[in-house]
């Protein structure tokens, strides 16, 4: 008499087959550590990089549109007239032409490597001390936004920019190219 023992050649063939099936049936046990390689350490979809304005009227924030969105896009939460809260999109990467991170210069790379950044988009804001202002990167790109009114515009700068910084006055960005310090006027008509 003989019987069938399954050895590990055919307990590995099993587990392919069953990932294949998860993968296929759209009804698939949703793991954790699936959860957690998808949501990036169930870091997407949440606030952050928050700045709140003195007067207590506006917080400017960074936030995915889910937890299974990698897109960072710059949000103001804000009163209306009632007093009621309601959160606005300022800046949607997408929108300005800029939704891969393919082209990051490699300043801005190793900066989010060090930082174990995994979200793409705009993943780093600063602002102006009234937080009427806020500038960030996308792509070696400057942007400013205009938090109260919600414009977004995109500045002359030197390839490669990353590390923007907003004067406290909202008059100058800084910023670092090419390992160099450059300052340029926040409405983008001078540098220095």
């Amino acid at each position: 008499m003989t019987a069938d023992v399954p050895g590990p050649a055919d307990s590995a063939d099993r587990a392919d087959r069953a990932d294949r099936a998860d993968s296929a049936d759209p009804e698939a046990k949703d793991t954790f550590p699936r959860q957690h390689a998808r949501t990036r350490r169930l870091t997407l979809g949440e606030p952050r990089a928050v700045r709140i304005a003195p007067d207590g009227e506006r917080i400017a924030f960074l936030r995915s549109d889910s937890g299974n969105d990698a897109v960072t896009r710059l949000r103001v939460l804000e009163p209306d007239k009632a007093g009621v809260w309601s959160e606005r999109l300022v800046a949607d990467p997408k929108e300005l032409g800029r939704a891969g991170d393919s082209d990051l210069p490699a300043a801005e790379r190793a900066r989010r490597e060090r930082l174990r950044e995994s979200a793409e988009g705009i993943t780093a804001i600063d602002t102006d001390r009234e937080v009427h202002l806020a500038t960030f990167v996308l792509s070696g790109q400057l942007f400013v936004a205009d938090l109260l009114g919600g414009e977004v515009r995109s500045l002359a700068n030197r390839p490669g920019a990353f590390d923007p910084r907003l004067s406290p006055d909202g008059q100058w960005v800084a910023y670092v190219s090419d390992r160099c310090l450059h300052v340029i006027a926040a409405e983008g008509d001078a540098e220095d």
